[in-house]
């Protein structure tokens, strides 16, 4: 009952995230502090490492100087690069989770395995054991049947 448990928590914690980031994005346009210091120097940023990338790609050389995005544009592309990057942050975090889980998972049966194979080592060990005891009885049994056998004979 616990796997699907854990296999809804983390979906519902994926669908959360859409609106969540939806707000994220809402929130970051609205405030000024966010539009000027979060969402802008990334997005700027991201700008100029596209411009530059664009101009060595084509082989048209280094670009000397990118003109930057106007503010809205630059705000806009902000959010969404936190909107974004909060959804890649949820999904990394739910996959590092489900593999935490799934070797924690493999880690207990193997410690299983490794207990069952020295239980069934331990029973080995006491069969040959009796085994030995057996075969030592069934030696004293045949010489005592050797040694009445001939005083049997005799009468």
């Amino acid at each position: 009952m616990v796997f699907p448990i854990i296999k809804l928590g983390t979906l519902a914690i994926k669908q959360v995230s859409k609106p969540l980031s939806k707000a994220i994005r809402n929130m970051a346009k609205d405030s000024p502090f966010m539009r000027k210091y979060v969402c802008m120097p990334p997005a700027q940023f991201y700008h100029w490492l596209d411009v530059n990338l664009r101009m060595r790609i084509l082989g048209l050389g280094k670009a000397t100087e990118v003109k930057p995005l106007s503010s809205e544009a630059a705000v806009e592309l902000g959010a969404e690069i936190i909107s974004e990057s909060f959804l890649f942050s949820v999904a990394t975090a739910t996959i590092a989770f489900e593999y935490w889980r799934s070797s924690k998972k493999e880690d207990q049966h193997e410690s299983q395995q490794s207990s069952d194979i020295k239980k069934m080592q331990s029973q080995v060990q006491e069969l040959g054991l009796l085994i030995e005891e057996q075969d030592a009885k069934l030696r004293e049994f045949n010489r005592l049947l050797v040694e009445y056998a001939p005083s049997s004979k005799r009468k």
